[in-house]
């Protein structure tokens, strides 16, 4: 009997290390949080009803373009296998991710020319490095976009116009990440790569993934709104995420310290802004011990983050923020943490970031852009955030109209169709 009872309390503790060690993987669904309407919340259906009648209700302001130019990420590496075949939601599009059988990627228009299928539904990746539609069988090249092979066909005449727009993609830092600029341009920067990750001195310690309904600019904009940090942050995440449950204005006996700057870089790398930031954690004003923390944080174009971390002699690491515009105004945002540290202190470090960001969906759920804000001395400079932001629209960035469509579909370097 005591040789059973020790042999269970080894397989529980055994149990909740695996658990605590367990890289984390924290999936916040549209709906999830950061809406409010009221106690009780609703539930269920009457939820959904809400939801859906404050998206037509909703004031989102004056907002710039909704689609920037740049890259942006649409998978990870470990989700695409050779020959897979995976839906992919961009800026209001289906598009098909695939990987060769030699394992390069390739990301083209969902649907097949001839009659309209779905090439990502039922459709096999073949001769390599094509994709073939799961209709009639016809066969498309997914670095040209054209046709290679009617398998049914006795004429060696394919159609002039039998061809599919693709996109230009890249693999880096194990993320996949897709090119859009509305004026046609291919890539005019490239996504650094971090060096630590290929060698594995580096190790992939869990991610979160949240979806939000706002403008994507609202998101990077708050590296330069360095005032919210002394506000909205300030509170220990032992209060967790919902801002309408926090009491904000009270001095917290856990408190976040934060000490920051922003400033852009020059001409070759004009794309790229800079957060510098100190922060650590004190109970009853007592600094706590290992929670002093070195960050940089780079914003790549308007939907890459590299916050490169320096956790003393906990060691360092990097976590990947990613915004995608899946819709005008639904953006999906992912933290993925490689480090050297220890998997449990990365857990509740991912943890911590997660509830203090869950913070920031409550408001830009809610809120509507202002296009020139009243600003007081200590705001920060959310106005140079701004112009910089500024270069990633041109004339013919698509806007959002009042009915709720665009003014121009976004399109691949080599759309020229009018679909």
């Amino acid at each position: 009997m005591a040789m059973t009872l020790i042999i269970g309390v080894f397989m529980l503790l055994y149990g909740l290390y695996c658990y605590l060690v367990r890289p984390l993987n924290r999936v916040k669904n549209l709906g999830d949080l950061g809406f409010f309407f009221g106690h009780p919340e609703p539930k269920g259906k009457y939820k959904e009803m809400q939801i859906e009648r404050m998206k037509k209700l909703r004031v989102l302001g004056d907002i710039p373009p909704v689609f920037p130019n740049g890259w942006f990420r649409i998978a990870e590496t470990d989700d695409l296998k050779p020959k897979q075949v995976l839906p992919i939601v961009f800026m209001g599009q289906n598009l098909t991710l695939f990987r060769s059988e030699n394992g390069s990627v390739h990301v083209i228009n969902s649907y097949c020319p001839h009659l309209g299928a779905n090439f990502s539904v039922g459709g096999r990746v073949v001769d390599n490095n094509c994709i073939q539609c799961p209709f009639h069988g016809w066969i498309f090249s997914g670095e040209t976009g054209k046709c290679t092979r009617i398998p049914y066909s006795n004429s060696d005449k394919i159609p002039e116009k039998a061809t599919v727009p693709v996109w230009p993609v890249v693999e880096v830092n194990r993320h996949i990440f897709i090119w859009y600029h509305c004026d046609g341009i291919p890539p005019t920067w490239e996504i650094p790569q971090i060096p630590e990750i290929d060698t594995g001195e580096w190790t992939f310690r869990g991610r979160t993934e949240h979806d939000v309904m706002c403008h994507i600019q609202e998101i990077p904009e708050n590296g330069a709104d360095l005032a919210h940090l002394h506000y909205l942050h300030i509170i220990g995440i032992n209060e967790g995420c919902d801002i309408t449950k926090m009491e904000l204005s009270k001095k917290p006996s856990i408190r976040h310290v934060w000490n920051g700057s922003w400033e852009p870089e020059q001409e070759p790398n004009k794309h790229i802004g800079c957060m510098y930031l100190e922060h650590f954690l004190t109970v009853f004003g007592i600094q706590v011990p290992g929670t002093y923390v070195k960050l940089k944080a780079m914003q790549i174009g308007p939907g890459i983050v590299h916050m490169i971390f320096d956790f003393g002699f906990l060691g360092k690491g990097i976590v990947f923020q990613t915004v995608t515009p899946e819709d005008a105004v639904h953006q999906r945002v992912r933290f993925v943490m490689y480090a050297q540290t220890t998997a449990l202190y990365a857990k509740i470090f991912m943890l911590s970031e997660a509830y203090q960001f869950e913070r920031d969906i409550y408001v830009w759920t809610n809120k509507r852009y202002v296009k020139n804000p009243l600003y007081c001395k200590d705001d920060g400079p959310i106005a140079k955030h701004r112009r910089w932001f500024g270069q990633f629209y041109t004339d013919n960035s698509p806007r959002l109209n009042k009915d709720g469509s665009l003014t121009d579909r976004p399109k691949s370097l080599n759309d020229v169709n009018d679909w």
